[in-house]
């Protein structure tokens, strides 16, 4: 089945291929979700995370050298024995110097600095809202009425796992306590059953 695919595959590229004419945007698209669609028959992967680690080995790969994205080409293939293969194609421009990745990681630590920033900002705001909402009474007492119940639900949960927990170590040491009960009383009747024989 898979070699079956694999010819096809051939085939239709080869189609592609022959024309030595520049292949126009459409055509180079066409190509592309062809490929994609092939691929993910062979080997299982959705068209979305193919492309989503398209995209991610191209963020990556662009950190440390100038790449073509344009040309740039990932291929998945399955195997015979049930393992899967990943190639790569990356055409080079150039590699980046010290300082342009320096500046490259620098910047990306900004964005994600400016993110977090942004996720706090909102929290911040959310939080003043809902408090400001509280203190004039314009949140819906149902709301607090049901958060209160939940609180009190959480607190009987937490309480009955508490006795159950309390009543298991009082089983466990009430065991212990007959265990060794048996063991003196054994060692009892066996110093009394030496002392009747001597």
């Amino acid at each position: 089945m898979r070699d079956l695919f694999q010819e096809l595959y051939n085939k239709v590229l080869s189609l592609f291929n022959s024309s030595k004419e520049e292949i126009n945007p459409t055509k180079n698209l066409a190509v592309n979700r062809l490929k994609t669609v092939l691929m993910q028959d062979r080997v299982g992967f959705s068209e979305r995370a193919i492309q989503m680690l398209k995209e991610e080995l191209i963020t990556t790969v662009s950190k440390y050298m100038e790449i073509d994205t344009e040309n740039f080409e990932l291929q998945i293939d399955a195997m015979d024995n049930s393992k899967t293969v990943l190639n790569l194609t990356i055409p080079v421009l150039r590699p980046k110097t010290d300082d342009e990745i320096d500046a490259n990681i620098k910047e990306q630590q900004l964005k994600t600095q400016r993110k977090a920033q942004e996720i706090v900002k909102e929290l911040e705001g959310l939080i003043k809202e809902r408090t400001q909402a509280l203190i004039d009474g314009k949140i819906d007492p149902s709301l607090l009425e049901e958060a209160t119940k939940k609180a009190s639900l959480e607190e009987e949960e937490e309480t009955e796992e508490e006795i159950q927990e309390e009543e298991n170590i009082e089983a466990e040491n009430k065991e212990t306590e007959n265990k060794e009960e048996k063991e003196n009383k054994t060692e009892e009747a066996a110093k009394e059953s030496e002392n009747a024989v001597s």
